[in-house]
């Protein structure tokens, strides 16, 4: 009896130690710090961020997101601007970007987006995030005035409501087969009729 207790109390010490040992290992290490970025939603832009949030790997900020597309038409890119704003209301930083963002139609992905912020973000600034354009295969689509815009809405006027400029897509438009007209086209002799 002895005997079992002395077994069953080293067990129970080597799986209490097996489960402690990761997390000290854990808190050893840094934890990666993300902070969440307001995102300003423009109606009839066919493109929407969900859960924005901005951390620091590295040398480079990562911008991760879900990135939600409300048409019929598949996405190709973004033009973003991230306004980085203080406690006392002023605009420290706006960052504008492009980046290549393939989503199909009526569909949502997760991206890891690079904005380049030279310096470091103080711990109380807001994070301001909009879209300026997003290109599609068909279509472009382009907020107009978004800096004004997302300024004011960084200033607490939520009421705007934002103009939205749609345009061909001249260059990543799908080619469409050459058509050749039915006079240079020449065309097979009818077959001989056996009497």
């Amino acid at each position: 009896m002895k005997k079992a207790t002395v077994a069953l109390m080293i067990s129970s010490f080597w799986i209490a130690a097996s489960i402690t040992a990761p997390t000290r290992v854990r808190a050893q290490t840094p934890l990666e710090f993300s902070r969440p970025v307001l995102f300003f939603d423009v109606l009839d832009l066919p493109a929407r961020i969900d859960e924005p949030r901005l951390k620091k790997s590295a040398n480079q900020y990562v911008l991760s997101c879900a990135l939600a597309n409300r048409s019929g038409e598949q996405l190709l890119g973004l033009r973003l601007t991230l306004l980085v704003v203080e406690s006392s209301g002023k605009v420290r930083t706006r960052i504008s970007w492009n980046e290549a963002a393939t989503v199909p139609a009526y569909s949502i992905k997760t991206f890891e987006l690079t904005p380049i912020i030279k310096g470091e973000i103080s711990n109380s600034a807001t994070l301001f995030l909009g879209i300026d354009e997003v290109i599609g295969r068909e279509t472009i689509w382009r907020t107009v005035d978004s800096d004004k815009l997302l300024r004011a809405y960084a200033r607490g006027q939520h009421d705007l409501i934002p103009k939205v400029q749609t345009l061909i897509n001249k260059v990543d438009t799908p080619r469409m087969p050459g058509v050749i007209p039915l006079s240079q086209r020449k065309l097979p002799s009818p077959p001989e009729k056996k009497q």
